[in-house]
C-alpha cells in the first residue's frame, strides 16, 4: 500500500471553517487585504497587529492564522518555534479553534503525536460537527498505532462529510491493515468516485484486490495507476501487498522499466 501523505497540506487545512455570513466574509477579506498590504510595505508589526485583532472576531478562520504565520515567518525559525508561538496565541485567544487546529497540525507533522492527540480531543469536543477535526484525529491515532480508535474517527469523518475523499482513503487504509478487504475496497471505491484522477487511490485499491486474491482486478488497478504515474512501477515491485504477483508475467510487464 502506498501511504498518502498523512497530514494534509497546510493550504488544504484552511477549509476548517465554520459558517460565516456573507457580510462577515466581506469584512474579513477587507481586513486580510489590509494586513497583506501592510506586510508588502514591510510593516509586519502593524500587519501582525491587524491579524491578531481579527483572531477574536473570527475564531474559526484558519486563513487568518495562516496569514499570521506567513507574515511572521522571519521571526519564527521553523515549525517547532511556530508551535510555541501558536501556544502563546492560544493563551491570549483561548476560544480560537483555528489557532488550536494549526498547533495540532504542526505538532502531528513534527511527530509530537501525544500532544497532538490531546489537542485533537479538544477540537472534536468543541467542534464535534467538523469532519476535518475527526480526520486529523484519526491520522494522529493511526500514527500512534491505535487503529481501532483511528477507524472510529474516520467513520465519524465520513459520516459528517461523505464528500471527503481523504477520509474514505484513510478509512480504507485502516480496514486494509486489519484484513477487512471487502470493506476496504468499498471505501476505496468511494474515494475514487470522488477523486477519479488520484492514482494513489487506485493503486491502493489494487493492493486490496491482490491481498483478497483477486489478481485480475489487482493488475487492472495497478495498470491504471502506472498509466497515470509511472513511479508506481518502482513502488509495486517492493510493495509486500503485491508480493503474490511478483513472479506473475503480467505484473512483470506492467512494472518493467
Amino acid at each position: 500500500m502506498k501511504t498518502r501523505f498523512i497530514f494534509l497540506l497546510i493550504m488544504i487545512m484552511a477549509s476548517v471553517l465554520s459558517y460565516r455570513s456573507e457580510a462577515q466574509t466581506s469584512a474579513m477579506k477587507e481586513e486580510l487585504v489590509k494586513a497583506q498590504d501592510l506586510a508588502k510595505q514591510g510593516n509586519t508589526a502593524e500587519a501582525s497587529k491587524v491579524l491578531t485583532g481579527m483572531m477574536e472576531k473570527y475564531p474559526d478562520s484558519f486563513e487568518i492564522v495562516q496569514n499570521w504565520l506567513i507574515i511572521n515567518r522571519e521571526n519564527i525559525p521553523g515549525e517547532e518555534a511556530a508551535i510555541v508561538e501558536l501556544g502563546n496565541l492560544e493563551k491570549i485567544y483561548p476560544k480560537n479553534t483555528a489557532i488550536l487546529f494549526a498547533k495540532t497540525f504542526l505538532q502531528a507533522e513534527n511527530g509530537h503525536f501525544d500532544e497532538a492527540l490531546i489537542n485533537a480531543d479538544k477540537l472534536t469536543t468543541v467542534q464535534p460537527e467538523a469532519a476535518l477535526n475527526w480526520l486529523i484525529k484519526g491520522q494522529i491515532l493511526e500514527s500512534l498505532n491505535k487503529n481501532d480508535e483511528a477507524l472510529n474517527s474516520y467513520v465519524k469523518a465520513t459520516t459528517l462529510d461523505s464528500n471527503n475523499a481523504d477520509a474514505w482513503q484513510n478509512k480504507a487504509g485502516i480496514l486494509l491493515k486489519t484484513k477487512k478487504f471487502d470493506e476496504a475496497i468499498d471505501s476505496y471505491n468511494k474515494a475514487i468516485q470522488l477523486v477519479p484522477g488520484e492514482p494513489s487511490f487506485i493503486y491502493n485499491r489494487g493492493c486490496a484486490y491482490c491481498l483478497r486474491g483477486d489478481n485480475a482486478n489487482a493488475l487492472a488497478d495497478l495498470g491504471k495507476a502506472i498509466s497515470m504515474n509511472p513511479q508506481f512501477k518502482s513502488y509495486a515491485i517492493k510493495d509486500e501487498d503485491f508480493k503474490t504477483l511478483w513472479e506473475n508475467e503480467d505484473f512483470k510487464k506492467l512494472t518493467s522499466q
